[in-house]
């Protein structure tokens, strides 16, 4: 990226303005797909059931990696994730309890 290098809308290369914006494409039609699916699926029973079990799945997912990842200091930060939330339902304040969880851990060694 000398100064010999063409750039496009706000400085940027023309070739990352269009991997973002086709990212931007691919996620709006993951959502919109999403919803025109759920127009051919029967409502109630089974489904009801599968979509209100699909949350705790993605969060287990996204939770169990973080806590085999950052051992001690991690799985503190998820308690104290869960307790704040359920005390406060503010998903803002869970999360920085969390971090400040860590960073407190960290600092005392753990």
């Amino acid at each position: 990226m000398g100064a010999d290098t063409a750039t496009g809308a706000w400085g940027a290369e023309p070739v990352n303005l269009a991997v973002i914006l086709a990212m931007g494409l691919a996620t709006y039609a993951t959502r919109a797909g999403g919803f025109l699916m759920m127009r051919w699926l029967p409502q109630g029973g089974r489904v009801e059931a599968w979509l209100k079990a699909v949350p705790g799945a993605v969060l287990m997912s996204i939770v169990a990696p973080a806590l085999l990842t950052h051992g001690l200091p991690g799985g503190l930060a998820i308690l104290a994730t869960l307790l704040v939330m359920r005390a406060t339902r503010q998903d803002l304040l869970a999360v920085a309890a969390g971090v400040v969880t860590v960073a407190v851990a960290r600092q005392l060694g753990l």
